[in-house]
């Protein structure tokens, strides 16, 4: 069973001998920035795999969900082409001329505004509505209630992180280097894990690029 955040915290607390609330809030922080740390490292196969967009000739531009991470692919799955995918900064480069002309929906750029918000802008419009299947990769938000749990199994990593930012934090240089070595050593360890499937061969698989899309 997964541990809670509560717990988390209850453990590194104990472990530098230091329960005081005002130790805990900062723990709080530290394993949050530790869990952030780790699943930009480990999380590729916690993904949202039914979200789609429901695009319309009214709207270019669609806000992301909070937890988006990263796009696995984009399909206009209504006419079954696949979109390419461009820098926004490209977009404009490329077609200056036909940012927000309507036509055959071929391509999409993400990008961020309004602070930490993600946006999908396609090009062209649709002529007409379709429905574009955009599985992704889940960015977790960060544990705050005391009964949250994190979504993959990495407690022990985040409680070995944390400690050492605990032992760092009181100034107990050696102490906070032991434990970040661990933690790299728990890393390493918990990457291989999920990377060793015996019954799947691993190859490179090339692929062909449009030579009209690399100017």
């Amino acid at each position: 069973m997964s541990k809670q955040f509560s717990v988390i915290v209850g453990n590194v607390g104990s472990e530098v001998q230091d329960t005081s609330t005002a130790l805990q809030t900062l723990i709080k922080n530290w394993i949050n920035r530790r869990y952030q740390q780790v699943m930009r490292e480990i999380n590729w196969n916690v993904i949202n795999q039914d979200y789609t967009i429901s695009v319309t000739s009214s709207a270019q531009d669609y806000e992301l969900p909070s937890d988006f991470g990263k796009e696995i692919s984009c399909v206009d799955s209504t006419n079954g082409e696949s979109l390419t995918r461009v820098d926004i900064q490209r977009l404009y480069m490329d077609y200056p001329d036909s940012v927000s002309d309507s036509g055959v929906v071929e391509r999409y750029a993400i990008y961020r505004s309004d602070g930490k918000k993600d946006y999908i802008r396609f090009h062209y419009y649709p002529s007409s509505s379709i429905t574009v299947a955009l599985p992704y990769i889940v960015k977790p938000a960060d544990l705050s209630a005391d009964s949250d749990t994190t979504i993959m199994p990495i407690e022990d990593l985040l409680e070995i992180g944390a400690i050492a930012d605990a032992w760092r934090y009181k100034r107990q240089g050696a102490k906070a280097n032991d434990y970040e070595t661990r933690f790299g050593i728990e890393l390493q360890k918990f990457i291989w894990n999920q990377e060793n499937q015996p019954n799947q061969v691993t190859q490179f698989i090339p692929a062909t690029f449009d030579k009209d899309d690399l100017y």
